[in-house]
């Protein structure tokens, strides 16, 4: 059987990796489309493109960092302090459970703002460029931070196994 702290850490720092790239890709369409299009649209996109990644960059670094320290803190918890776990990981577990919620919401908005600016926003302006550019996005952070959610939840049920 996978230990569940590796499976769940070791898939949080694969994912932040993961962010890192998208967030480098969007970074380079975002260069492109503000160099090469002197269009309004183009210009939003760039800009809803960049504050994303920026972001994505700044959570998938360190995802991608910390991971192997936080595998290492549960191990020596779980085989040297396990009232550790109890007072310390489950309720930090939870909290980033409950942000979970809070980052969905955000998520659908972000995504549902977007398409409306997308679909809606006068035909080549800097707000329909700048839906079109949050709406992948906002859809790949939406479907990354779900499977995050479902790993999380299985580790924090292991966690209280303990």
């Amino acid at each position: 059987m996978t230990d569940p702290a590796a499976f769940y850490f070791g898939a949080e720092r694969t994912e932040g990796l993961l962010f890192v790239i998208i967030g480098l890709l969007a970074v380079e369409v975002a260069y492109t489309c503000w160099r090469r299009s002197g269009s309004q649209a183009a210009k939003g996109g760039a800009v809803a493109l960049l504050l994303v990644a920026a972001l994505q960059l700044v959570v998938g670094a360190t995802l991608f960092v910390r991971s192997p320290h936080d595998l290492a803190r549960v191990n020596r918890a779980v085989e040297v302090h396990r009232p550790h776990i109890h007072l310390h990981e489950v309720p930090r577990m939870q909290q980033v459970m409950s942000y979970f919620r809070i980052y969905r919401w955000i998520e659908i908005v972000l995504l549902l703002l977007g398409l409306c600016a997308a679909i809606w926003a006068r035909q080549g302006s800097w707000l329909r460029g700048a839906g079109a550019g949050i709406v992948p996005q906002a859809g790949v952070m939406l479907i990354l931070d779900g499977l995050a959610e479902q790993r999380g939840r299985a580790y924090l049920v292991w966690l209280q196994t303990l």
